[in-house]
This record gives structure tokens, C-alpha cells and sequence, in this order.
């Protein structure tokens, strides 16, 4: 297994790559739309409640469906389906996660630094998890995509291997997110016992890397209120909150 560290390069700020460039790219992006509706959506998706409350919760499972709401307030869309990992979701959430990236490189590089520095180690575990390998379940349901889900993993961790290599970050964070989409499922399905027993390793696990990543990608957003995130799924009708 190879370490994530050994595989770091310089980042451009340390590399010598002025600051207020990045800025001023920044501000470009931020005000390319001055359309209220589009800032007003940016501003639901990313709104802090399920985030902050993670924080007054005690167990992984809590921690971890609350800071999974707000990722989905982030990155969700319009409903496309029965299936929340259908190709059409599947394609709309890889371009959102594609867009974080292409933002958030103009600026801080935060999720470059949360993936290669802040959590290898717990990354590495989570891609060698067969529990957070969506072929595995296919398998244990029978399902003809299972065949084979052992070769399966290895041939996906050898492309992420070399997506490290070349520094390819939305490859590597996409891969990472559907690792996180898998114990997600274990989670709002019943496929975990509550605080011991069975999956308690790759859900305290995930739970740590989405501390970072879910106020990482919300930040982004923040950032780039006039960006087209997507139209809300359930948006707020009327005046009465309730």
C-alpha cells in the first residue's frame, strides 16, 4: 500500500504562484451572475444547521447523518429517479463534485489538502474496505454486477493509485465520495448496529473525512454564490415555515 504523503507535490502557494492571483480569479468567478434567484439557491444548499448540529451529537451514526444531510442540501438536484445511484444521479453528482473542484483549485486547494494530507491514512482504509465497495453488496444481493467484485476493487484502487500520481484531485475525491455514498446507504438502510457491533470501523472513519470535506465543499459554495450549483429539489413555498 502506497502512502498518500509520498505522492504530495508542491502546491502551487509553495511553489512560488502569487496569492492575489488566485484571489482575483476568485472574485471574477464569485460575480460572474447577478441573478438573485441563483444566489438565493446557493445560500438554501448551503445553509449551516444539520452541519452545526453534528457538532451537539455524540455517536458516529449521528454525526455522520447529519453531516450527510448538509452535503446533500449542497449537492442535490432535482429528482431523477428511483435510484439515488442511477447513471442520470450518478452523472449530475460527478459534475457537481467536478465544479467544487474547479472552484476551490482558483482558490485554497482545500480539498487537495484534506485528501492527500489531512486523512491518507484513513483513506486508504476506506478504499481497501470491501464494506465500502458498492460491487460487494451487488454481489452479496446476487446481483450479476457482483461477479468478480474482488478484481473489481483492485482494478479501482490501481486507478487510484495513478490518479494520486498525476495529481488528478477531482479523480481522487470523486472515488473517495462514492466510497463515503456506500456507508452512507449502510446508515439510512439499517446495515449498522447502533454505536458497537458490526461496521463501526468504516463509519467512524468516514465520519472523520466528512468533518473536513462536507464545511470544505459548503465553503466553496459560499465562495461562488453566482456559480449555477443546480436547481433545488424542494425548495421554500410561501411565508409560513412550517
Amino acid at each position: 500500500m502506497r502512502p498518500l504523503q509520498g505522492l504530495l507535490k508542491t502546491s502551487p502557494e509553495q511553489s512560488g504562484k502569487p496569492l492575489f492571483v488566485s484571489r482575483i480569479h476568485q472574485t471574477i468567478k464569485r460575480n460572474r451572475s447577478d441573478d438573485p434567484n441563483q444566489r438565493r439557491d446557493t445560500a438554501r444548499r448551503t445553509q449551516r444547521t444539520p452541519h452545526a448540529q453534528s457538532g451537539n451529537v455524540g455517536s458516529d451514526e449521528e454525526k455522520f447523518i447529519c453531516l450527510w444531510i448538509a452535503f446533500n442540501a449542497a449537492y442535490g438536484g432535482e429528482p431523477s429517479g428511483a435510484d439515488g445511484d442511477g447513471p442520470n444521479e450518478i452523472g449530475r453528482i460527478n459534475t457537481f463534485l467536478k465544479k467544487v473542484i474547479y472552484h476551490d483549485r482558483q482558490n485554497e486547494n482545500r480539498i487537495r489538502a484534506i485528501l492527500w494530507e489531512t486523512f491518507s491514512e484513513q483513506i486508504q482504509d476506506l478504499l481497501c474496505n470491501r464494506y465500502a465497495f458498492k460491487a460487494f453488496w451487488q454481489y452479496v444481493r446476487g446481483e450479476p454486477q457482483g461477479a468478480g467484485w474482488d478484481a473489481q476493487l483492485e482494478r479501482k484502487n490501481d486507478g487510484f493509485w495513478t490518479d494520486l500520481e498525476k495529481e488528478n484531485v477531482f479523480d481522487v475525491f470523486r472515488e473517495v465520495f462514492w466510497r463515503l455514498y456506500q456507508l452512507r446507504n449502510q446508515v439510512f438502510h439499517g446495515g449498522m448496529t447502533f454505536q458497537e457491533g458490526w461496521g463501526r470501523t468504516q463509519l467512524a472513519q468516514g465520519r472523520l473525512i466528512m468533518e473536513d470535506i462536507v464545511p470544505a465543499v459548503l465553503d466553496v459554495m459560499d465562495e461562488n454564490p453566482g456559480s449555477d450549483w443546480g436547481k433545488v429539489a424542494y425548495p421554500r413555498i410561501g411565508e409560513n415555515p412550517d
